[in-house]
């Protein structure tokens, strides 16, 4: 597992078919180290803190593997980033990362807390308006880290998992869980319990284990 691309931006006005809005997911790979804090990279913003950011969600992943797949269902190559991510990283699909996974990245402890979930921001940049539809369906959502030990991470360092408590919840798993209430109902007391998976999502298990979501 390494690090292929360490990425920041800020929100900028984008305008899409008439429509404007504010979003930082344009972002561009930097050279060199870049320090991590707890709340992301520094020189990094989010445009809506209620969705994005915050110790939960302080870095956003993408896996560089499914760029292959992107360009071939829609048949021209994106440019990386395109996805929002802060880290493109390589050997770290959703299907192998969990939930509570802490990894070692440079000379920064982080740990893995969510999926990301795709919102149109995302479909706009790929220019495809059922970017978040396949993203459900096939499952390359990327995810979240928090930032445990404060450091520096530049493009190829190694990434070492160091600790793996929760073999079972894939980062797959837990997308799928959240799109299917049905499915969910027998693990949401567990998973609303969960100190490692991040708050917000904690609280929708909780709603969904009292019969409230």
């Amino acid at each position: 597992m390494h690090v292929h691309l360490v990425n920041i931006g800020r929100p900028q006005i984008i305008l899409v078919a008439g429509r404007q809005y504010s979003s930082a997911i344009r972002r561009r790979p930097v050279e060199g180290a870049a320090e991590l804090t707890p709340l992301g990279f520094a020189g990094d913003r989010v445009s809506d803190e209620n969705v994005h950011g915050g110790p939960d969600k302080a870095v956003c992943c993408y896996p560089f593997e499914h760029y292959a797949w992107w360009r071939d269902t829609l048949g021209r190559t994106l440019a990386v980033p395109s996805f929002g991510e802060n880290l493109t990283t390589v050997d770290m699909l959703e299907t192998q990362v969990c939930i509570g996974d802490v990894f070692r990245i440079g000379t920064a402890e982080v740990q893995v807390t969510q999926p990301r979930m795709p919102c149109f921001k995302l479909a706009n940049n790929l220019a495809d308006p059922r970017a978040i539809v396949r993203i459900h369906e096939n499952g390359f959502s990327g995810f979240y880290l928090r930032v445990l030990t404060t450091g520096a991470v530049k493009g190829a360092d190694p990434i070492e998992r160091i600790a793996h408590p929760h073999p079972d919840l894939t980062v797959h798993l837990l997308l799928s869980l959240r799109n299917d209430r049905n499915a969910a109902v027998p693990s949401a007391g567990r998973l609303a319990r969960l100190p490692e998976l991040s708050i917000s999502w904690r609280e929708y298990f909780e709603r969904l284990a009292a019969g409230a979501e």
